[in-house]
């Protein structure tokens, strides 16, 4: 049996994963600043004592609650050449250069007072705690394009030009496996640029905006403060048993979260689903497209999309994919992440495997569903309050 290791970090409502195999290591998303101060940076650091390097970096998508701790790692690390914490090979991480042209002329001032009033209001935070990621990213220069680029980090598989995308960059190869990219599409991340530009001219900005450093700022910034409408999210736990998935079930609006890199990762013989808050009929699309190619839609591990949102994950979804080992990421503060109605879906379909259901916290969901009684009569487990390493076997 080879192992794969897997530490979903106390990310608060955000995401934050380190994946371990025997040749390759991947962290993706670094929830908040206090995430990677309090749990990862040490992580990494023992990992650097072993002689290891992360290979694969991948931002999934601008948030708050994914990319602050992404932040705080790139702020302390420095340089590619001179890493103060970690060797990183190569970072994974769409930003306005990966979505349009360069700057080309000029920007007019007043253009230039707008980019530089986005920038300063740094990044979306939800929390007090969390205005220091906010003061890493209030400055120009200090975003997670500039560091990236600054530090010389392999981006994108170059300069960052390249778009992470399914059509841009299906995936690649890693020392004993593969990443291959499942969402976005370059529609999604075309409909996020047309997004911000109409933003941009609700504050009165004229022309068209291209890719230089202060616009490439003032999108990471701005990106991170824009509130779409999602449907209406049902009631945590009803009187009885919950409602059916295909009741509540509303498809994820957001055009961010269109954009997020989803991803399965093969690594040592293990086949694990990282769905990051990609939206559910994106990730079927594609699932689809490798299942007709002859790829097995039975995984060794999926982490559900959008903390357990009934808003990203469909009847549909999972009626194509299953594991034995399910994560769920959320501390349950935004939204009542996760929703029972999801949980009680995966469950509840028939299976010769017993499921485990991993939740880096104990929320009212966890709970309810350390109680139910699955109406197949499917076995599952609950492990809430997890933040230790999960090995996930592939037997040969």
């Amino acid at each position: 049996m080879t192992m794969l290791n897997i530490r979903m970090y106390p990310a608060r409502n955000g995401d934050a994963f380190l994946l371990c195999a025997d040749r390759a290591t991947l962290l993706i998303d670094g929830g908040y600043s206090s995430t990677f101060n309090n749990y990862i940076v040490d992580d990494l650091r023992q990992l650097a004592s072993e002689g290891q390097a992360l290979d694969l970096v991948i931002n999934t998508h601008i948030d708050a609650d994914h990319i602050g701790g992404i932040l705080r790692f790139l702020s302390i690390n420095g340089a590619a050449a001179r890493p103060e914490i970690i060797q990183i090979k190569r970072i994974w991480h769409n930003s306005l250069r990966s979505l349009t042209a360069p700057q080309t002329e000029p920007v007019e001032h007043n253009n230039e007072i707008i980019l530089n009033t986005l920038t300063q209001r740094g990044y979306l935070t939800s929390n007090e705690e969390e205005q220091g990621a906010k003061a890493i990213s209030a400055r120009q220069g200090n975003t997670l394009a500039s560091l990236i680029h600054d530090g010389q980090y392999d981006w994108n598989e170059g300069d960052g030009l390249r778009r992470i995308s399914v059509e841009s960059m299906p995936g690649i190869n890693l020392p004993g496996g593969r990443v291959t990219v499942l969402t976005p599409s370059n529609t999604a991340l075309d409909t996020l640029l047309v997004f911000w530009q109409k933003n941009l001219r609700r504050f009165g900005f004229k022309g068209e905006v291209g890719a230089d450093t202060l616009a490439e700022d003032a999108f990471e910034c701005g990106v991170s403060h824009l509130q779409e409408a999602v449907g209406k999210l049902p009631s945590l736990i009803s009187a009885g048993r919950p409602k059916q998935l295909d009741e509540v079930y509303r498809p994820d609006t957001s055009v961010t979260n269109a954009s997020s890199i989803a991803t399965l990762v093969e690594l040592d013989g293990c086949r694990i689903l990282m769905l990051a808050d990609a939206p559910a009929e994106d990730i079927v699309h594609q699932l689809k497209i490798l299942q007709a190619e002859g790829c097995c839609l039975l995984f060794d591990a999926i982490k559900i999309s959008h903390h357990g949102s009934c808003n990203n994950t469909n009847p549909e979804l999972l009626g194509l994919v299953d594991a034995p080992v399910y994560f769920i990421s959320s501390d349950g503060s935004r939204h009542q992440h996760p929703d029972v109605e999801v949980l009680t879906a995966i469950v509840d379909r028939p299976a010769a495997f017993s499921r485990t259901l991993y939740f880096n916290y104990r929320t009212p969901s966890s709970d309810y569903l350390q109680n139910y009684t699955t109406i197949t009569g499917a076995p599952f487990n609950v492990e809430a309050g997890t933040s230790c390493w999960i090995e996930i076997g592939k037997r040969q």
